[in-house]
């Protein structure tokens, strides 16, 4: 059975446990996080703010059923939204029906923390994808050319392999679906001390996450649901990755094409706003597939040709589509390609003159470079490290927050003033701020006056809507009161002339330096280092190199060249950081003492801030740099054990 080959991978087996661990990891620190946050902060427990949420939701949940209701049928009356044939009207007609439903509904408070931190977690379907992926690749065989071209003997027999692998692939995405769902539902429990069965058999809309969510299902049956639907996704992806792998046939062409698409792919998925006339392409996208948990948490109709058609059934619809054209290009190769005949397609010979002429580009380097090619070919081609850093590139783009690019009303103020006084804080800054204080208490004294004089409820309604509409600029005038108060305070303390700098963009900047990626960058690392190593152990190789003379050379090639693709990985992921801080940001102010950021505040070293960072970076490099030079000297030492010889130790050159 197909299906089983992935069984006995042992490569693949642990790498597929190394992500669900990974999981539960990050599970466990979010939940951990969010506690202490919550804390510190408002000297409050998390769980005890989510019963308030939870209580008030509860409490609210039919009013706002009515008023959606209300808000439909007022919209009928408006011309607008009443045109005959308008997505206008069927939007309205739609909502309604959708909603109708849930008026009938009982709530009642049950704990049921579990559930809502698993609609709110997203690492889990990034590492779902991840496995799938895997598997897909090796399920294509593209790497055993020779074992795949003798199991097509017969013009059936292809065929029926080819849907005994599709079959293999949906096995494996339920499989890694509900493994790493239920590893969620089980370790939130067991966290949170919580009965299933007294959350699992409420209504859904019990918790805020699924009030929008227009069926009436119980908690189990939305996860039943929702596991399928997750499956679905990740079936078809996989499908796509092992129709790609079929059509390039090349293992590391077909993971560069992917990691192509599916860049483009996250680039549609952040600039797409939920409001844009593409917005098909921001939900029918992979990266919302894997990243986002809100199928069942939102409602919303897409407007296509004037029909109002629901988000999650046009998903459905088009990862069908695309999974009949991924699985028919899949079949279509399996049934012809195999075994080759002199009638071979246009698309075969284009791909095979690409890959003569990279065989010949890789010849012409290695004839060059000798043993540091072939020694680097080794590792980022035969040994799959090219792979590794796409799956940390993969990792960088689910950390970069671009949660900044829409800013509210109180950090464009923000911004602006940081963008005109960036400096050493002086008279200007500090009548701007002044005149502001001065504007909003006139507003304050004024709002006084007019609602001691408003006649009814209504007028003291209108009246509050105005006052509210200046809470930003509050919001603002506190924030940037407190940064100075922070800077004279130092200045008096250090008496060190710091500036006002951007503090969401320095402060993000060591954000990023968070453990994840850390974590990510120094797996590459080890990835690479044993790769390189254990080739030689497992094609048989170390008995020939212990037998050179210059074997003490092509180990120093070895580490030359590990260190210097940690220095090229390293120098990419601390690029892209400030590159995307840079962009959504900006970094200005770099000039600046760096005790002007406020959490650094406590150093007594004078520096600029492009110095500390400077240093920040040299140190983090350095200790990856002793990590990748650690474990190549240990992995010469026990796996290819260096200057062993019959034997005898310190043996001499010839």
């Amino acid at each position: 059975m197909e299906w089983k080959k992935i069984l006995v991978n042992r490569r693949l087996s642990a790498f597929l446990l190394l992500l669900l661990f990974m999981e539960l990891f990050v599970f466990w620190q979010d939940c951990e996080k969010n506690d202490r946050k919550r804390i510190e902060q408002y000297g409050q427990t998390y769980e005890a703010y989510l019963r308030e949420q939870e209580l008030q939701h509860i409490d609210t949940y039919r009013a706002k059923i009515q008023a959606i209701m209300e808000q439909a049928d007022a919209m009928d009356g408006i011309s607008i939204f009443s045109k005959e044939n308008s997505f206008s009207k069927r939007n309205v007609a739609l909502t309604r029906e959708a909603f109708a439903s849930l008026q009938e509904i009982e709530l009642t408070y049950v704990k049921g923390r579990t559930v809502t931190e698993f609609f709110a977690f997203r690492l889990g379907g990034l590492c779902a994808c991840l496995c799938g992926l895997a598997i897909a690749l090796e399920l294509s065989e593209t790497g055993k050319k020779r074992v795949r071209s003798i199991t097509f003997p017969a013009e059936y027999g292809r065929l029926r392999l080819a849907l005994e692998k599709l079959g293999a692939l949906l096995i494996w995405a339920f499989a890694v679906t509900f493994l790493f769902q239920a590893g969620i539902l089980l370790e939130g429990t067991l966290l949170f001390h919580e009965n299933p069965l007294t959350f699992l058999f409420c209504p859904a809309q019990t918790f805020a996450g699924l009030a929008n969510f227009p069926i009436k299902l119980a908690v189990w049956q939305a996860l039943v649901l929702y596991l399928l639907y997750r499956t679905v996704i990740l079936y078809v992806i996989m499908v796509l990755v092992w129709s790609a792998a079929l059509v390039f046939d090349h293992t590391v062409l077909a993971v560069g094409i992917s990691g192509g698409f599916i860049a483009a792919e996250y680039f549609l998925y952040v600039k797409i706003d939920g409001s844009n006339v593409w917005k098909l392409l921001k939900y029918c996208n992979i990266w919302y597939q894997t990243a986002e948990n809100d199928y069942f948490t939102r409602y919303q109709n897409l407007n296509i040709l004037e029909y109002a058609v629901n988000r999650n059934a046009a998903i459905l619809a088009a990862l069908a589509a695309v999974y009949l054209l991924g699985a028919g290009a899949g079949i279509l190769i399996c049934c012809r390609r195999y075994p080759c005949s002199s009638k071979v397609s246009r698309l075969h010979q284009a791909m095979e003159a690409v890959r003569v002429k990279l065989e010949s580009l890789r010849g012409c380097f290695l004839e060059k470079r000798s043993l540091t090619g072939l020694e680097g070919y080794k590792v980022l081609i035969s040994q799959k490290g090219l792979i590794a850093i796409l799956l940390l590139a993969v990792l960088i783009c689910y950390r970069a927050d671009f949660t900044q690019i829409k800013r509210s009303t109180q950090q464009e103020l923000y911004y602006a003033f940081m963008e005109h006084y960036l400096g050493e804080p002086g008279e200007d800054s500090q009548r701007e701020i002044d005149r502001l204080t001065e504007k909003l208490a006139r507003i304050d004294d004024e709002y006084g006056k007019r609602y001691a004089e408003a006649a009814d409820g209504e007028a003291r309604f209108l009246l509050g809507m105005w006052y509210d509409s200046f809470s930003q600029e509050r919001l603002f005038l506190k924030q940037i009161q407190e940064q100075t108060e922070s800077l004279k305070s130092i200045s008096q303390e250090s008496g060190i002339a710091v500036w006002y700098v951007n503090l969401y963009s320095y402060e993000h900047l060591l954000k990023s330096d968070d453990a994840m990626l850390n974590l990510g960058l120094l797996l590459v690392i080890l990835w690479n280092c044993i790769g390189m190593y254990i080739a030689e152990s497992g094609s048989g190789m170390v008995c020939m190199i212990r037998s050179s003379h210059r074997e003490n050379d092509l180990y120093r090639i070895k580490l030359r060249v590990m260190m210097f693709i940690t220095l090229v990985v390293c120098f990419t992921v601390l690029l892209f950081e400030n590159i995307s801080v840079a962009a959504v940001y900006g970094l200005k102010g770099l000039a600046a003492p760096v005790q002007s950021i406020l959490t650094l505040s406590h150093i007594r070293i004078h520096c600029t801030i492009w110095q500390y960072f400077l240093a920040r970076y040299l140190l983090k490099y350095l200790i990856f740099t002793t990590v990748c030079i650690g474990v190549c000297k240990l992995l010469e030492t026990f796996i290819c054990k260096k200057g062993l010889k019959n034997g005898i130790k310190s043996r001499k050159s010839d």
